[in-house]
């Protein structure tokens, strides 16, 4: 299975593991660069009683203190590691691109995307978009709906889709601006009442110069701020800084890593989703499903996994049972039995629908009975 770590490769290792120490970097006098996007429609600050559906409270890590010219200024929520839940239905995107520069070689250009749906039910999407050479796909997803766990691959002109049950594809680090930047607790106040991405904030923002040991760099840009609820709407930035230590892949193996970071701009966006928003599996994830649709499958399995036309599980059943199960419900599912094989406790069923064959291989270890079922065209 792949990890997010490792279709990062060199980009996460090096701005995750490095950049976060980024953080904590004293705040300049001088403005963050221009950017270009088109400035965000600027309306007055609705109360707290026009906004009900606000649940969250918001959340401050010192009172509030008084800014120039008589502005009470409170220090913005900064971190994105948010339970988007709270909001509903919801849309989280970071776009980041740049170079990569390493003395002697050329530079290597990044351009990822990443897309994460969390929706109140529980479901959740993730995808990971990559123009940048080397690292081995052009889109990755990660699904979860109720218990079933898809990851979908797209590189070239491969489509693959495996789903497990029970799995957390969902766990180790994601990029967000957290990660590159840390936190901003010397951003500075610009603009109350700034409507962004459906949700009334504060604009904040910051210029932060970082030298530590193995990095040092400077990071400009601006933060958008929703104080009900609590949360970061948009974040955007640009990053320029050289890299002097070395590092550790997770293998504990020693990292080469580029010598600078050129104009590595990021931009993240929270927008709310419809109440009714689904979330819709990749077409060969789909047509992976309905292929197996008409295979039962026995109470109480484990370790469950299909991909392409493999679909696999572990049970405590003894082995004779499924293989009963099986000669039973796949005949009330219209297939028709064809050669059974059975040697040393394991046993092979096979039969055949509509043009269609099932494989099936019960076989016993350590106490568990692991069931291969193999589908194919006639």
């Amino acid at each position: 299975m792949i990890t997010t770590r490792s279709i990062l490769t060199l980009l996460s290792i090096a701005l995750v593991a490095l950049l976060a120490a980024c953080g904590g970097g004293t705040a300049s006098n001088s403005s963050p660069t221009p950017t270009t996007e088109a400035p965000p429609t600027r309306t007055p600050r609705p109360t707290v009683a026009a906004n009900p559906a606000a649940t969250a409270a918001p959340t401050t890590a010192t009172e509030p203190t008084a800014a120039a010219g008589g502005v009470t200024e409170r220090p913005p929520v900064t971190s994105t590691e948010t339970d988007f839940t709270a909001l509903g239905n919801v849309q989280v995107e970071m776009k980041i691109n740049g170079l990569l520069k390493t003395e002697g070689q050329a530079d290597e250009p990044i351009k990822l995307t990443f897309l994460e749906i969390w929706l109140q039910n529980g479901n959740r999407s993730l995808t990971i978009e990559s123009d940048s050479p080397d690292t081995g796909f052009s889109r990755l997803i990660y699904i979860q709906i109720g218990d079933q766990a898809y990851q979908y691959v797209e590189s070239g002109t491969d489509r693959n889709c495996l789903n497990m049950t029970g799995s957390d594809m969902f766990a180790g680090s994601i990029l967000t601006p957290d990660s590159l930047i840390g936190d901003l607790n010397d951003a500075r106040l610009a603009e109350r009442g700034v409507q962004v991405n459906g949700f009334t904030t504060d604009r904040y923002t910051f210029n932060l110069t970082e030298q530590t040991l193995g990095y040092q760099g400077q990071a400009n840009g601006e933060i958008w701020v929703s104080s009900n609820p609590a949360v970061v709407v948009r974040h955007i930035g640009e990053l320029t800084g050289t890299i002097t230590d070395n590092a550790l892949d997770e293998s504990g193996a020693p990292l080469p890593l580029p010598g600078a970071l050129s104009n590595l701009r990021w931009e993240y966006n929270v927008t709310k989703l419809p109440g009714n928003a689904t979330i819709t599996l990749p077409e060969v994830c789909a047509q992976q499903q309905a292929t197996g649709a008409d295979i039962p499958l026995p109470p109480n399995v484990s370790n469950q996994l299909r991909m392409g036309n493999l679909i696999s599980f572990e049970t405590t059943e003894s082995a004779a049972n499924i293989a009963a199960f099986y000669r039973t419900e796949m005949a009330a599912k219209g297939w028709k039995a064809g050669e059974e094989v059975e040697y040393g406790g394991t046993f092979q069923l096979s039969f055949t629908k509509d043009g269609r064959s099932a494989a099936i291989t019960i076989s016993t270890a350590d106490n568990k009975t692991t069931v291969i079922i193999l589908l194919s065209s006639s």
